[in-house]
């Protein structure tokens, strides 16, 4: 009964983010975006080298998060696991998600610290995050036009900022010394379900209080493979809608990202569109759907190197298994 719910919920999910794609694309004629996509030869290319530049980013990133907790990454083996979870986030529309592949591929080799590994992911997800949220907050101060004269730009805003502080407020608990040595500390992890997971969790979270450094190098990091983004969306948003400003495409791009990532449909197809067009429109610029579905083209070349590191792997895998059970 959990299978056939769960078969039906990957369904549903995938069929609402393709008739969601299918009609913004139709309503918005964001069809033609192919055209200009192979008419700007020039975009498609940069579109790919910014998903690959992406992918390294986070690799490197991984490597300095697991650096803090005395853990080794290789940058190959980093950046393997994000093509596959890149793959698995936009190319397969079902339950497994990317990150869940990237934990698998990344505590391959570490399986008794798969608690401290996957703390690792999260903390990885709510430095990026933080960076974004940021960046939106500092694009709506220098372009307090959008914020003002918007309210529904103003009210995102408002809570991109308030989603931030909780995040700030969540690492100023994780590390508190004085909470750790509280009574309702030792309590808590003495009654809580799964409390030697807590634990960990708890203790991998701590070690960068002595590692700010660490998370400081992670957070630039995220800001560059951020302006790189804002970069490239505004270079595509020149050849869709030349009218539009730099400072407003890149607030407006950032807060149809963050809807994009909403665990509606597979990779935020469909969402992400919505968004996009919704937002743009809002402020007066048709098209914005087109900017958000040039990213998702420029991302398939990543997704098929993750394929193909996959596949590859797991072809070894039933290759090695095929050569122990045959030998004598």
């Amino acid at each position: 009964m959990k299978n056939t719910t769960r078969r039906f919920s990957i369904i549903l999910r995938a069929a609402l983010g393709v008739g969601l794609l299918y009609y913004v694309l139709k309503v918005t004629g964001g069809w033609t975006a192919a055209k200009q996509l192979i008419s700007a030869k020039w975009l498609l290319p940069w579109l790919s080298a910014l998903a690959f530049f992406g992918a390294a980013i986070e690799a490197k990133r991984l490597r300095v998060l697991f650096g803090a907790q005395g853990m080794r990454l290789p940058f190959v083996e980093g950046y393997r696991a994000v093509a596959i979870a890149a793959f698995f986030n936009y190319c397969i529309p079902g339950g497994t998600g990317g990150d869940v592949m990237k934990l698998y591929y990344l505590a391959a080799d570490s399986r008794g610290r798969r608690v401290e590994i996957a703390t690792l992911i999260f903390v990885d997800r709510a430095v990026a995050l933080f960076c974004m949220l940021s960046l939106v907050v500092t694009l709506a101060l220098l372009d307090g036009r959008l914020v003002w004269d918007y309210p529904l730009i103003g009210s995102l805003v408002a809570v991109a900022a308030a989603v931030a502080m909780g995040l700030l407020a969540v690492g100023a608990i994780a590390f508190s010394t004085r909470l750790r040595e509280s009574r309702w500390y030792a309590y808590l992890m003495d009654r809580a379900p799964m409390r030697s997971y807590l634990t960990r969790a708890a203790d991998a979270l701590y070690v960068f209080r002595k590692n700010r450094a660490a998370l400081a190098k992670a957070a630039a990091l995220s800001v560059v493979g951020h302006l790189a983004l804002l970069g490239v969306i505004n270079a595509a948003a020149r050849a869709f809608m030349p009218d539009t400003q730099p400072l407003t495409v890149s607030l407006l791009a950032l807060l149809g990202l963050l809807a994009n990532v909403l665990p509606i449909t597979p990779g935020g197809l469909g969402v992400g569109e919505a968004a996009f067009e919704g937002l743009f429109r809002s402020v007066g610029y048709g098209g914005g759907a087109r900017l958000i579905l040039a990213w998702r083209v420029g991302m398939l070349a990543l997704c098929c190197l993750g394929g193909a590191i996959y596949i590859a792997g797991a072809r070894r895998g039933q290759a090695a298994e095929a050569a122990a059970t045959t030998s004598p």
